[in-house]
């Protein structure tokens, strides 16, 4: 996959995540982050305002074990919070545990922040540099340094290497750039 495709693929992730409802984002974003099985957790858990971890065991069907794990990525992203209480007799602790998904804007907003950082970074790369591809093999592409290295000659059927014009991905990079800035302004205000 090209990078202006990546560009554009992420852009487009960033695009259908702010048109969804509320849960549709927290679906989405507990997905990616921690998983399927994390969904159904994460939904039994919101129906109340507190579970125990066997409660949501027994409601989803999923191990016990594999829902403690959940509970715990859900906790390292901050979108489940949890109380203990211990049992005197026993000296056990029971876990009660909450969601929370106003976090979730949080997680986006500076997913957000990240794949902008990545797109400048990319865009200052592709200003900076001078690129040379092979017609023969096209998914080369070279900077002018290592075209040099090479004598300007594909370095897999020595073939003469030509410029690759990269001014394409820089526009479609600094629209990307514009349109998640506009976008990240418009959501903070």
């Amino acid at each position: 996959m090209k990078n202006n495709e990546v560009v554009q693929l992420m852009h487009e992730k960033v695009q259908k995540q702010s048109k969804k409802t509320k849960n549709d984002v927290f679906v989405s974003v507990v997905e990616e982050l921690v998983g399927e099985d994390a969904v159904n957790v994460a939904m039994a858990l919101s129906k109340r305002k507190e579970a125990t971890d066997e409660e949501i065991s027994q409601e989803t069907g999923i191990r016990l074990n594999d829902v403690r794990k959940i509970l715990y990525k859900l906790h390292n992203f901050n979108l489940a919070t949890y109380r203990r209480i211990r049992d005197d007799s026993t000296g056990w602790f029971t876990y009660f545990w909450q969601i929370n998904k106003e976090r979730v804007y949080d997680l986006i907003k500076s997913r957000k922040k990240l794949v902008l950082e990545k797109l400048k970074e990319r865009l200052e790369y592709e200003k900076s540099k001078m690129f040379f591809y092979c017609p023969n093999d096209g998914d080369a592409r070279l900077t002018f340094e290592e075209a040099m290295e090479s004598s300007f000659k594909c370095p897999k059927c020595g073939n003469v290497l030509q410029h690759f014009d990269n001014s394409e991905i820089i526009k479609i990079l600094e629209e990307k750039i514009r349109e998640l800035e506009e976008e990240m302004d418009s959501t903070s205000k």
